[in-house]
């Protein structure tokens, strides 16, 4: 396969003519009620009891309705007694219906936002370091947390939509059966009605503590992978971290289903403020009553009714906003994660990758974050099986862009990498990346055991292989001495353990996974001399037979190497040994010369 068409395949967003018709692209509108889809029977069963509590809501008004015009009428007293039997089975009817409709909804709507975090959650597991670098945490976190509650609220707003308009069209209908004249002045005054109320109306508390508790432990997971993602990539484990977030998410679902349930349990909230918008009737309502057209009764029931309207008049206003907010948040989500598409992907029929000897081959590579900034330019280099070699330059030089070519966490713009001959964008990217380890300068440890993120790399590993790694690496002893062993919670970002510990974790973390291929991003170069001296000798055993590529920030620590190469504004500028390039005095040597002047 040419280069150009490798290109090409590793980008999605390039696309070829087609002359097969293509399906109309749905609006935003039309994906989103794609999530609401596989629960239409929960919202239907709902928005049912959302309609049933409106006409057990009438109902009541009713037999309010008779009681009051029967007060009077001591021969009515038995019925008067089963009336006000009939208002309390109504309104625990109607505390069922409001109840069910509440957590149907509400559990709906939790499942909609659970199942858009998932998809974008996955998404972002298929992107390169590009996007990361593109994008900050924060934003990216926001779309997660912010922007998905938001569109989960989709399910709620169905209630507004639908139960809001259903409900005024049976009070209305109720209220024009009691008195078509004095309805044709409340509908006057139901645009004001409605803003007053609106303003009036205050939100709900938010989630109990526990709820923002589960919430915080999927938060700090999803920062930490989101902020890692060089390592979840090269010891390809997106589907495990898909696997671990889902659970998180799940406990998260299960705290807010029950906060919501206990909040529901406490009643419905009583529609008080509709008093306002109905008050400018009461005196028409009582010119009615004081000639004898309406009854008492008919007259608060009346009163009943519109303050029922008046409530979902108010529901419906909110309509609008509610959903630009939510169509917004969507819109945010699909344009900034869901519709970008990988810029690195396998291409079509790619292979897996055979067991390696390391022999590495760059063939006239050049790359740029943008048209207008190169950042490497015709590089040609052979690393051949075993072979220790250093990329050494000043910042910027291109020396860390250079090793993450390797894994594919980006794509040469020109040009061509092979491993053992094979072209590494014609095989599967899991098969290469799971021959490579990475330690970088400074370690990346999740917050689980140290077991967990020694086997991060290779999860089938035994515990006696896990023990052999830790043993070789210098660490067995100090985590054999702690109360837990293996056991031991490392704390976010493994905060519990000092800067040596965290590296000779990672390093025997890239041990145990048995790479082919390592990629250090000089391990010791922010390590005090003592623990310096014990990461270097797990170092030395982590080398033995593997091809190395040293990312050198110290130039004393690469005077072994077998090949050092100098990188100057993104081309190779010198290749040889410490002392062929000292002889040279070349930027090398000037290099070494001033490291040597400032440790003095």
């Amino acid at each position: 396969m040419s280069t150009a068409a490798l290109k090409v395949a590793s980008r999605d967003t390039v696309s070829t003519p087609s002359t097969e018709p293509q399906p109309l692209p749905k609006s935003n509108r039309q994906r989103l009620l794609a999530y609401l889809a596989p629960h239409k029977g929960i919202l239907t069963t709902g928005l049912l009891c959302g309609a049933l509590a409106s006409l057990v809501e009438g109902g009541t008004g009713f037999l309010f309705k008779k009681f009051i015009d029967n007060l009077g009428n001591s021969a009515q007293s038995k019925f008067l007694v089963w009336i006000c039997v009939g208002i309390v089975a109504l309104y625990i009817l109607l505390g069922v219906f409001k109840y069910g409709q509440t957590i149907l909804l509400a559990t709906a709507a939790q499942r909609v936002g659970q199942g858009i975090r998932r998809d974008i959650y996955a998404h972002l597991q298929k992107f390169s370091l590009g996007y990361f670098h593109r994008r900050r945490t924060g934003a990216i976190m926001s779309t997660l947390q912010s922007d998905a509650a938001k569109v989960q609220n989709a399910a709620m707003l169905l209630k507004d939509a639908v139960n809001a308009p259903l409900a005024v069209g049976i009070f209305l209908g109720m209220l024009f059966a009691e008195s078509w004249l004095l309805t044709c002045f409340l509908l006057l005054a139901v645009p004001g009605m409605a803003i007053a109320i609106q303003t009036l109306t205050r939100r709900l508390r938010g989630l109990s503590q526990a709820t923002q508790e589960r919430l915080g432990n999927m938060s700090a997971m999803m920062e930490e992978t989101i902020s890692a993602p060089r390592i979840v990539r090269a010891f390809s484990a997106e589907e495990r971290e898909i696997a671990r977030f889902e659970n998180a998410s799940e406990e998260a679902v299960k705290a807010q289903l029950r906060s919501t349930s206990r909040s529901a349990r406490l009643g419905p909230v009583v529609d008080v403020l509709g008093a306002i918008g109905v008050a400018g009737v009461l005196y028409i309502g009582g010119m009615l009553v004081h000639d004898e057209v309406m009854t008492v009764g008919s007259l608060s029931a009346y009163l009943f009714f519109a303050a029922k309207i008046s409530a979902n008049v108010n529901a419906i206003g909110g309509i609008k906003s509610n959903y630009e907010d939510m169509m917004g948040a969507a819109d945010r989500i699909f344009a900034d994660v869901l519709d970008v598409q990988p810029e690195i992907n396998d291409v079509r029929d790619a292979k897996v990758l055979p067991t390696v000897s390391g022999r590495i081959a760059f063939e006239n590579v050049s790359f740029a974050y943008s048209p207008e900034t190169p950042v490497l330019t015709d590089i040609s280099l052979i690393i051949e099986p075993g072979q220790v070699v250093a990329f050494v330059g000043e910042t910027g030089a291109g020396k860390s862009t250079l090793a993450d070519l390797v894994p594919r966490f980006y794509d040469p713009t020109a040009g061509r990498i092979t491993v053992d001959g094979h072209d590494i964008r014609c095989v599967a990217m899991a098969s290469l990346r799971r021959q490579i380890g990475i330690v970088p300068q400074e370690s990346v440890l999740f917050s689980g055991t140290l077991r967990d993120n020694l086997i991060y790399g290779r999860p089938e590993a035994t515990d006696d292989e896990v023990r052999s790694a830790a043993r070789v690496t210098n660490i067995a002893d100090f985590i054999e001495a702690l109360p837990d062993g293996y056991e031991t919670r490392v704390g976010e970002r493994g905060s519990t353990l000092s800067g040596g510990q965290r590296q000779r974790v990672a390093i025997a973390r890239a041990l145990l996974a048995d790479p082919r291929i390592l990629i250090l991003d000089e391990a010791t170069s922010a390590l005090d001399t003592k623990t310096e001296a014990s990461v270097k000798a797990a170092l030395d055993t982590l080398l033995k037979g593997r091809t190395t590529l040293i990312i050198a920030h110290r130039l004393s620590t690469i005077q072994n190497a077998d090949k050092i190469v100098v990188l100057s504004q993104g081309r190779i500028a010198e290749t040889g040994t410490h002392s062929d390039l000292l002889n040279r005095d070349g930027i090398y040597a000037r290099l070494y010369a001033t490291q040597a002047k400032q440790k003095e």
